[in-house]
């Protein structure tokens, strides 16, 4: 399985696959713009803990999940551990006779549990369906054509990069290249990765002519539409409301009414 292939888990049933599409992506989106706007700590983990309980229903391999999630969660954690040191404030913590700011502290709590919640919400919003009916989902909220387009060729286009690369890299090891930090190592590299653009550019076009030889006009054309059920109006319902109870108590919260 590549590792491109955020999708190869949209066959599992689960009440996030059942879920239509189109009221699946509102939805999760509210809920990640909920969670990304609130300001208290405790709230934050309150989202954080909605946002595990989306992850545990829709039964996405735990495995993978946390095996793509790394890289987004170890971008955000250096601002974690530096905020403590730089926050500034008058409210400071004595750590080993190191100073640390508290307000710094919470500042970056806050940001790692906003960070973490919308990337765990980012695995059911697009792991539960084909990329393509996310895509169809995205065109009946009235995304733009153009952004959508944009949207599916560069993530199609990624699966085509990474087989050439492995075409190159298949190549330069029958040839016993040996990755060295020396100025030849890096004029091969320099080579097989103009050698990358041009052979992706060139499959490219052959792709895009074949798509125009099919009736390709500019738009693509859906696969069929979409019908709301009852169950999928009750989880819309229950995922915008705790959005919005979400942003209710994070306003109780910094208002200093609760918590």
């Amino acid at each position: 399985m590549s590792g491109l292939d955020i999708d190869a888990s949209s066959g599992i049933d689960s009440p996030i696959h059942r879920w239509d599409p189109r009221a699946k992506v509102a939805s999760i989106l509210v809920l990640i713009f909920s969670v990304v706007m609130v300001e208290s700590v405790r709230v934050a983990l309150l989202g954080l803990a909605l946002s595990m309980a989306v992850l545990l229903a829709s039964r996405l391999p735990l495995r993978d999940v946390a095996r793509r999630a790394r890289w987004p969660v170890i971008f955000i954690l250096p601002i974690f551990f530096i905020l403590p040191f730089t926050g500034g404030g008058e409210r400071t913590v004595a750590v080993s006779a190191v100073d640390l700011s508290l307000d710094g502290l919470l500042l970056g709590s806050l940001i790692l549990a906003r960070g973490v919640s919308a990337v765990l919400l980012a695995y059911p919003l697009f792991a539960t369906s084909p990329f393509n009916i996310t895509v169809q989902a995205l065109r009946g909220l009235r995304f733009p054509e153009v952004v959508l387009q944009i949207f599916l060729f560069t993530y199609r286009y990624l699966f085509l990069l990474s087989e050439e690369m492995r075409s190159i890299e298949k190549s330069l090891a029958s040839k016993s290249f040996a990755k060295r930090t020396d100025l030849r190592t890096a004029k091969v590299i320099g080579t097989a990765l103009g050698m990358l653009f041009v052979r992706s550019y060139e499959r490219s076009e052959r792709i895009y002519r074949a798509m125009v030889s099919r009736g390709y006009d500019g738009a693509l054309p859906s696969s069929g539409k979409f019908q709301m059920k009852r169950g999928d109006w009750a989880k819309s319902l229950a995922v915008v409301g705790a959005a919005l109870l979400l942003q209710l108590i994070d306003h109780a919260a910094t208002q200093g009414m609760i918590l």
